[in-house]
């Protein structure tokens, strides 16, 4: 203790003896008058809370060197309290200067009056912040758990091994809406549905001996609005716990999963029952590209049983499956694969497949789709097929009979015009032919007999009549090719080409090595003819070429003829009317051939018609 200087020591005993066995002990122990509360002695323990020396202490108020927690009773309430009963006893709160906070449990008590003692009062007080902060953990956890039982989702009971509900949770009321004292006593299997109750019975019975085979059930538990909810529950055996001695039971809601559940199930039988019943083929593959579910209709389509198909990956060897144009199918080719490498669908593929049994090519045509999880990842491959071979043969037979419709209408065209050119030539040779002949012959008799200055004029329109007699010739020839149908096509290309070189200055090399025009027949004859006459028009217009050089050559399967100029030559790209081009390929596809140009300015031009061996 630390008297004050200027006063006597004011404690009892008053021995030196007193004075530090009181300065020794651990409690504070401090003395204050009751006028204004300063203190007047104080021991070491209570300096060393307070972290203060003697000389800032001894003078002030307790409540000017710490601060009360709040809610606490001030000095002049517990100095009112002293005068009135003598003493006090409690626990306060209080922060020094330094921040730091303690609990005290204090004892006051008022002085003896007399004895030379001043009136005051003296305060024992004993460090309890320890146990003061483990009880408001504990409380806190208390609180913490009482909460998170009572607010959660679980409904939590306590069994005893014959079933009775010894403890309810407040949470139980937020699944099944009872309070938790309207369930004690009562047996649990009272609120099992009758159908689940041998289940749960059975299940309990394997918990209380320590040997459960299932952690959860599902089960209808009875609502206290009298409604049936499916809970998932679990017990735990606790009965060896002495703090708990019991089974707990835990349970909550489990409607919603339970109906999704039964929706999924019932939407999974609709999905197979639809699956398994549509014509269309259907396989399932996994992320591997193994096959792991089909329908009856692929089984049925590609003449492979289940067993064939599962397990299996890329279409098997003996399928010989195939693209559109006959290329073998490899795997990588596969709709699937190709879903499997980029996770795109993939729609409208046409491959051709050959059925084990009856070694028919049939063609499917393919739709495949990823099925992906909630994180996107791919889960499986959807393919569907149906078999098109039928649709396919007609569009094929459709499409054959179409060519063949345009080819007769091309064909009729052809012929009309070819007869139209043989009315105009047969006019030309036989009546106007004739015609000009005769006037000839007029004009040289009436030279005989006229002067000279009229025999001259005379002789200059015998002249031109002759120049018109050789024109509407070869323009015969030109319409009506005589040689084509006497001699053949290699002597009407020779007569032709005559014709040409003989008015022109054009140097045209005919070459027709191995060509056996006996396997052509005639149309293609007047076809190649017609062309070639039409393109030599060509040269002789705007081509400005010397040298020419025509090709008759057999080309397996068929014919070819090839007509090269060295003239100036164009831009096929930007020639899209005249020259007589479309004529020209209208004639050559006619007969399912082809007609291609090479040519670019200055390079001259060469023009391949290409047509396969038909019949006549």
């Amino acid at each position: 203790m630390y008297p004050i200087s200027s006063q006597p020591t004011i404690l009892p005993g008053n021995s030196g003896l007193d004075q530090y066995l009181i300065g020794q002990i651990q409690d504070m122990v401090l003395v204050a008058d009751s006028t204004d509360q300063r203190i007047c002695s104080i021991n070491e323990a209570a300096l060393r809370c307070f972290e203060l020396t003697e000389s800032e202490v001894v003078g002030q108020r307790i409540d000017h060197l710490v601060r009360f927690d709040p809610g606490e009773q001030g000095i002049e309430a517990l100095r009112q309290f002293l005068v009135a009963e003598g003493q006090w006893e409690g626990t306060l709160g209080f922060t020094t200067r330094s921040g730091r906070h303690y609990y005290y449990h204090f004892r006051l008590q008022r002085l003896p009056q007399g004895a030379g003692l001043p009136d005051g009062f003296y305060a024992i007080g004993r460090d309890v912040t320890a146990a003061r902060d483990a009880e408001e953990a504990q409380l806190r956890r208390e609180r913490f758990f009482h909460g998170l039982i009572a607010d959660a989702l679980d409904g939590i009971l306590l069994l005893d091994p014959q079933g009775l509900i010894t403890f309810a949770s407040p949470s139980v009321r937020h699944v099944l809406g009872y309070e938790g004292e309207e369930l004690l006593g009562q047996n649990a299997f009272l609120f099992v549905h009758p159908d689940d109750r041998l289940k749960a019975a059975d299940s309990f019975a394997l918990e209380v001996h320590e040997n459960p085979e299932v952690k959860f059930i599902t089960v209808r538990l009875l609502c206290k609005t009298g409604e049936w909810r499916w809970c998932l529950v679990r017990g735990h055996n606790l009965l060896a716990n002495p703090a708990v001695g019991g089974i707990a039971i835990y349970f909550h809601d489990d409607s919603q999963r339970k109906h999704a559940a039964e929706a999924l199930r019932e939407s999974e039988q609709r999905y197979r029952m639809l699956v398994r019943n549509i014509q269309v083929g259907v396989m399932m593959f996994d992320p591997s590209g193994t096959v792991v579910d089909v329908n009856e209709a692929a089984t049925r389509i590609l003449e492979l049983s289940e067993g064939d198909l599962l397990q299996s990956g890329a279409p098997h060897e003996r399928w010989q499956a195939v693209f559109e144009n006959g290329q073998p199918l490899r795997m990588e080719d596969t709709p699937a694969f190709q879903v499997l490498q980029h996770g795109k669908p993939v729609r409208d593929f046409l491959m051709g497949h050959v059925q084990p049994r009856s070694g028919r090519r049939i063609w499917l045509l393919v739709n495949a789709d990823p099925v992906l999880d909630e994180r996107g990842g791919l889960r499986n491959i959807i393919a569907s097929f149906s078999d098109i071979t039928y649709r396919r043969d007609l569009e094929q037979r459709l499409l054959a009979e179409g060519i063949a419709h345009q080819r007769a209408l091309t064909q009729a065209t052809i012929d009309s015009s070819e007869k139209e050119r043989t009315e105009i030539g047969k006019e030309l040779h036989d009546n106007i032919g004739q015609q000009l002949t005769t006037i000839k012959l007029y004009l040289d008799l009436a030279r005989s007999t006229a002067d000279e200055e009229t025999a001259e004029m005379i002789s200059l329109a015998t002249r031109n009549i002759s120049d018109v007699i050789n024109e509407i010739r070869a323009l015969c020839r030109s319409l009506i090719p005589s040689t084509l149908g006497d001699l053949g096509l290699e002597e009407s290309v020779t007569d032709l080409i005559h014709t040409f070189t003989r008015t022109r200055q054009l140097h045209i090399r005919f070459i027709a090595a191995g060509f056996d025009e006996e396997r052509v027949p005639d149309n293609q004859k007047l076809m190649l003819f017609r062309i070639l006459q039409e393109q030599l028009n060509n040269i002789a217009k705007h081509a400005s070429a010397r040298k020419v050089t025509v090709t008759l050559r057999q080309a397996a399967p068929g014919v070819q003829m090839e007509v090269r100029d060295d003239g100036v030559g164009f831009d096929p790209a930007t020639v899209r009317r005249g020259l007589g081009l479309t004529s020209m390929r209208n004639r050559a596809e006619m007969f399912g051939g082809s007609l291609h140009i090479d040519s670019a300015p200055g390079k001259g031009c060469t023009l391949t018609v290409s047509v396969p061996e038909t019949i006549e």
